[in-house]
């Protein structure tokens, strides 16, 4: 790499305010090494010197789970919006970027981790509803996570940052309109609400569930057979846990739908 460019992306990284984080800039001089040998120049040539080091630099603190600003991160690229999204999905493939962006880390970098619990428990329950209507749904894909949160801000009034969320999901506004519109639908069929609405949702799976010990809130009062589970959630590894308690309350949904 020529030295002029490890000057360009430094400059870059102290301007995104990510100095601090030394494994960054190595991570980010890695992906920029990485392009010049994999790219051709007319299939990079679109893009300038200082979008290329920005969109590693992107990229690298995605793969680190840092947070980043994007809006700082298109002035400094010089690109619009859909440029930037453009450049970036281009760079993830010429550089073979397969890692999908978790829930946690898609919070971290938009600023609302309070609402991952949430979207975490709304991802698995849609996964189970959309499951049940056809096979062959690529939930690896992006989309599904950003959603989530998307969903998980609204459903605690949190303002969701969908300007900033959508690039994560790799759609276009159209198709993000779909999706959010096939959310709706599940969010309105009941099949995510495990608890009683307030403050808190009624989605949040581990917090409303892990408060009453394993014990599934019902309409009502609680059932006998969510009090036996109470005692075993103590020793019950965790995923086990949430997918018993995940089933169980499909279940009482199918018996609700077949009795309506």
């Amino acid at each position: 790499m020529a030295t002029g460019d490890n000057k360009l992306l430094l400059h870059l990284v102290q301007k995104l305010g990510l100095a601090h984080y030394e494994s960054l800039a190595p991570k980010a001089t890695e992906l920029q090494r990485l392009l010049e040998i994999r790219s051709s120049s007319g299939m990079m040539s679109s893009l300038g010197d200082y979008a290329k080091a920005t969109i590693c630099i992107d990229l690298a603190s995605s793969l680190l789970g840092l947070p980043f600003d994007t809006d700082t991160a298109m002035k400094l690229s010089g690109l619009r919006k859909t440029a930037y999204a453009n450049g970036r999905r281009t760079l993830e493939k010429v550089l073979d970027i397969n890692k999908t962006l978790g829930i946690g880390e898609i919070c971290v970098q938009v600023g609302v981790t309070q609402v991952q619990q949430e979207a975490a428990a709304l991802l698995e329950a849609y996964k189970q509803y959309a499951g049940q209507g056809g096979a062959g749904i690529d939930f690896s894909h992006p989309q599904y996570a950003t959603m989530a949160v998307f969903q998980a801000c609204k459903r605690q009034k949190v303002k969701p940052p969908k300007t900033k969320l959508l690039p994560f999901s790799h759609l276009k506004p159209a198709q993000w309109s779909m999706l959010e519109k096939n959310w709706e639908k599940f969010l309105a069929t009941g099949a995510a609400d495990m608890g009683p609405k307030g403050a808190n949702t009624k989605g949040v799976v581990v917090k409303e569930l892990a408060a009453r010990g394993g014990e599934e809130p019902a309409n009502g009062g609680g059932s006998s057979a969510a009090r036996k589970h109470a005692s075993p959630e103590k020793i019950e590894p965790y995923q086990s846990w949430k997918k018993r308690m995940l089933e169980k309350a499909y279940r009482e949904l199918e018996l609700q739908r077949g009795s309506g």
